[in-house]
């Protein structure tokens, strides 16, 4: 493609989109291909075509947005500059300038040579007209490799290389890295100016609160160590947390606990009397045991007894009587 031919054709879009932004309103056409040069629309070919006509054919009913991502379609399929010109002048009636500024460089990098001066002239024209309507924010971060967002849309990673264009009107900014807090900020923009932001990016802390309600004297204890006694509440680490609560003559109470993000878990705790150990079998060795002392005494007695000859026996061998064994 010959210079001369692409700056008349060029000239042309530069001023419609020209006259557009300085009203403010007049809705621009795509530009026209020069005479001496093979129309766009006959230059592309297959679906790079198709996606052409669709996007001229919406263009000419106000669907910009329409025409605009068949339009970048065709690009991507042909990789013909000028239909980038196409692609500006749809930001341009969506009012997307700082968009329209990135196509405009676009066009500036990717056509070289092709180029003329006077197109190169035109979309600097263009580029001071559209900088009534952007402002430039700068950021200075905290945290470097972090992600910069205007309104959910990647614009770079700080340190960033150069400011990022911002169209007027509310935008959301955010600053977002792995292991931090996102730093979010709302800044009504106005055309012609500057944004500049501070992203202070504090590491996130992944915690939330535990609050426990026991008796009186129970002890209460998280992941291993005891925080408290009756009753105890405190921040800790999100997650599954191991719960134990312990009381004298109770049984222990375990458990493990979910605890989400910033949430507030209560646990109420009553612990159960715990079980007398031994139960009957105790008894009974309390019982044989002084059946066994009564039976000692007897046969001492009966040993001492003057006139009467010694029993064999031992221990435990005593009558019936006395609840020895059987």
């Amino acid at each position: 493609m010959r210079g001369k031919h692409l700056g008349r054709w060029g000239r042309a879009v530069a001023v419609a989109l020209g006259v557009g932004l300085a009203a403010g309103g007049a809705a621009a056409q795509p530009a026209p291909a020069a005479p001496a040069e093979q129309p766009l629309s006959a230059s592309l070919t297959g679906m790079a075509k198709a996606e052409h006509g669709a996007g001229s054919a919406l263009f000419k009913e106000g669907d910009y947005a329409g025409a605009l991502a068949r339009f970048e379609r065709a690009y991507e399929l042909s990789r013909e500059p000028r239909v980038l010109w196409n692609v500006a002048a749809c930001q341009k009636n969506l009012r997307r300038y700082a968009k329209m500024l990135a196509t405009l460089r676009r066009i500036e990098a990717e056509s070289g040579d092709a180029l003329s001066p006077r197109d190169r002239k035109d979309i600097a024209e263009l580029v001071q007209a559209a900088g009534a309507f952007v402002s430039r924010l700068e950021i200075t971060a905290s945290e470097p490799g972090a992600t910069v967002f205007v309104d959910d849309e990647p614009v770079g990673t700080t340190p960033l290389a150069a400011p990022v264009p911002l169209d007027i009107g509310e935008r959301r900014v955010r600053v977002s890295k792995p292991g931090f807090v996102d730093f979010v900020r709302r800044e009504r923009v106005v055309g012609g100016g500057s944004v500049a932001l501070v992203a202070r990016l504090e590491r996130a802390v992944h915690r939330g609160r535990l609050a426990i309600t026991a008796g009186p004297d129970d002890l209460i204890a998280v992941d291993g160590k005891v925080v408290g006694k009756g009753r105890w509440e405190g921040p800790v680490p999100s997650g599954t947390r191991a719960l134990r609560v312990t009381g004298p003559g109770k049984t222990p109470h375990e458990a493990q606990v979910l605890v989400r993000d910033d949430e507030r878990r209560r646990i109420d705790v009553t612990l159960e009397r715990a079980p007398e150990r031994g139960g009957a079998d105790r008894w009974l060795w309390i019982g044989g045991g002084a059946a066994i002392f009564a039976g000692a005494i007897v046969a001492g007695a009966l040993l001492s007894e003057p006139g009467r000859p010694a029993e064999q026996g031992s221990l435990g061998t005593v009558p019936l009587g006395f609840g020895g064994r059987r």
